[in-house]
């Protein structure tokens, strides 16, 4: 491989080697660039003598990067994306766009806030893969690999070079079985302190928020049973004493199959909408935090918490 041979790609040519990479198809691939498979095949063999790799190896269904591929790819898609934004403003039209947009959430975005935001990117762009990853504890890594290109989070992103905004300040709220003594008596902080908690545990070393404040007022909990996800935890409180602590926004999926009692104790949380500077002044971008923005205050809000004045 020498510089002669990327110099003389084209724009096209890198850009259906994204559109491979993220279709994981070279069929598909084809489909979402508007040519024949067989423009496609010749085109992908110039870009492996260009780049001098393989850059995919076929799978039982579709194709698998190399580690080449994934690397040229990352560096390549900020690049072309850049390239995109060059024309006005006024030219882009959503409703034409097909590039996907990647979205970095958990069960609380995922449930409440990204239906309705669905409904209004089907509507502006029928035309565009919408995806969306697990946020994992470092969502500027994420930004900052290009693995999606919006993260909602209420984990903050320290000192990282991101642009970062509160969506809306969220609490927290304890969900019983409705037949349980707690769903009618309440909770003191000595009851939920001596309590049999099911408690959730995203990946390894990660902790809710509630549980630091839990270690601040001195009181350490031992989790009768933790799960990965709230998926199906209204089945696991059925018929026990077991108390969850999570979002009040979460009040609308739970109920009435759990009853919902507040905490006592005092604590909030921002949810946070997180992107790079380099999709500042993207027309595409901009259109979809602002449907972002819509959808966060839209009603119905949290539930009031303890902390509420």
């Amino acid at each position: 491989m020498d510089d002669l041979d990327i110099m003389g790609l084209d724009l096209k040519a890198l850009g259906l080697l994204c559109k491979i990479h993220e279709a994981r198809s070279l069929t598909l691939a084809a489909e979402r660039a508007g040519i024949a498979q067989s423009t496609a095949s010749y085109t992908l063999e110039r870009l492996r003598r260009a780049f001098g790799d393989s850059l995919f190896h076929r799978a039982a269904r579709g194709v698998v990067p190399t580690v080449r591929c994934d690397a040229i790819v990352a560096a390549l898609r900020p690049a072309l994306d850049d390239l995109r934004e060059l024309g006005s403003e006024d030219s882009f039209d959503m409703a034409r766009e097909t590039t996907p947009y990647t979205i970095a959430g958990n069960f609380y975005e995922r449930s409440l806030l990204l239906p309705p935001l669905l409904a209004r990117l089907r509507a502006a762009a029928p035309h565009m893969p919408v995806a969306m990853v697990p946020a994992s504890s470092a969502p500027h890594r994420m930004l900052q690999d290009g693995q999606c290109d919006v993260a909602i989070s209420p984990v903050a992103p320290g000192a990282h070079k991101l642009r970062v905004e509160r969506l809306f300040r969220e609490h927290y709220t304890c969900f019983v079985d409705p037949a349980s003594a707690i769903a009618t008596e309440g909770l003191t902080l000595e009851r939920f302190a001596t309590g049999q908690h099911l408690t959730i545990a995203y990946s390894e070393g990660w902790r809710p928020f509630w549980q630091d404040e839990m270690l601040r007022l001195g009181v350490r909990l031992t989790p009768a049973v933790t799960v990965p996800s709230f998926g199906g935890v209204e089945r696991i409180l059925a018929g026990s004493d077991l108390i969850l602590t999570a979002p009040s926004g979460l009040a609308r999926l739970f109920t009435p199959a759990l009853t919902a009692v507040p905490t006592p104790f005092a604590c909030s949380f921002d949810v946070n909408m997180m992107w790079t500077p380099r999709t500042d002044n993207s027309a595409r971008h901009r259109r979809i935090r602002e449907m972002i923005r819509a959808v966060a205050n839209d009603p119905p809000r949290p539930m009031p918490g303890p902390d509420a004045g």
